[in-house]
Parts: C-alpha cells; structure tokens; sequence
C-alpha cells in the first residue's frame, strides 16, 4: 500500500513510510523526532533538563494533534507558537522567520516546523516551498499536517495546493478519510525514517 500510495499522489522515491492508527500519533512521532535531533537524541536518556527552551513553528490553522504532541514531547504549550497567518489562513513566511529569529537571540532552541495541508476547520492551507525553505535554511525538521486532505492530492488537480512536498522531512494523511482504507490507516511518510527509527 505505501509504495501505491507514495506514487498515487507523487511523491518522491525517496519517501518511506509507515502506518499508524492515527495522526495524532504520527505527528507526536515527528515532533518527538524534532525534540531528539535537535538535542543529538540525548533526550531520551538525559531527559530536558539543562537545555535552551525548545520552540516549534505552526499556523493556528493547524489540528489540536500538534498542540497534544507538543505538550506530550515535553515541549509545553507555551512553546508551540502558533504563527499569524495571511488573508488565506497560510502561515505567514516572515512571520515565521521572524519568530524564529527572535527566539534564537533570546536564546531558545527552535527545533521544528509543522506545516498545514487542509486544516480541520476550514481546509486552510499553508505555502509549503516557503516554509519548507526555511526549515531548511535553519536546520529545522519539518512535518506537514495533511491528515484530512492529503489524499486529495492523488488528482493531479489538485498537487499545486502542496507545491514543495519534497522538502518536507515527514507528512501525514490518513487514506481512511477519503479513500476507503479501513479504519485506521494514517500513512506517515519520511524522508528519512532512521532518524525517527533511533528516536
């Protein structure tokens, strides 16, 4: 199925998969990932104490999974900051660069950025080259949010509304809302499952 599902709404050969019984669970594994790269996976065995407050990036478009992963990762509420979106519900790119900014020079540790594709309310959707870019740019993980319409993207249609997937280190979608996989089947796809694999 993941290799089906993989070319169905094309992605590169480069992404490998796996399922989970939802995308709660699949974006507390990606934020867990984000925690333990950026502390050089010492957070599993040391704990968090003695490290820079750790930030994460996410439009307030995104599902209440990520405000859950985050408080469950031991990144606290407080440090989910949700990032101001435009008059299309898209996270603003300066907007989050800026915020990124700032928490460097206040001495946090931004660790990760968690993009949107269809949010639950309303199906906003963030401009993924953009953000991507600057996860990127800034050393970051990246996990998309894709849950409810990612598995629109299997019409070709429809593939602009997620221009620059490919730079995304994991995403999610769950093939049991739109196309008729049993209950449950939320499809995680990685760019590079080791590192989430040692996590």
């Amino acid at each position: 199925m993941m290799d089906w599902l993989r070319q169905a709404v094309d992605l590169p050969q480069i992404f490998r998969g796996v399922i989970h019984d939802s995308a709660t669970t699949a974006t507390l594994c990606a934020v867990v990932t984000m925690r333990e790269r950026a502390l050089q996976w010492q957070g599993l065995t040391k704990g968090l104490a003695g490290h820079p407050t750790m930030r994460i990036y996410a439009s307030a478009q995104t599902h209440c999974s990520v405000d859950k992963a985050a408080r469950l990762a031991g990144i606290g509420q407080e440090n989910l900051i949700k990032v101001d979106t435009d008059d299309d519900w898209a996270m603003r790119p300066d907007a989050l660069q800026k915020a990124i900014q700032n928490d460097r020079a206040a001495g946090m540790l931004p660790i990760g950025i968690i993009g949107c594709i269809g949010g639950t309310s309303f199906g906003a959707s963030d401009r993924l080259r953009a953000i991507l870019s600057i996860s990127r740019d800034e050393n970051m993980y990246s996990h998309v949010d894709a849950a409810w319409a990612g598995s629109a993207m299997i019409c070709p249609e429809y593939r602009h509304v997620w221009d620059g997937i490919e730079l995304a280190d994991s995403l999610v979608l769950n093939p049991h809302k739109w196309l008729g996989a049993s209950f449950d089947c939320s499809v995680q796809f990685l760019r590079e499952p080791a590192s989430q694999v040692q996590t």
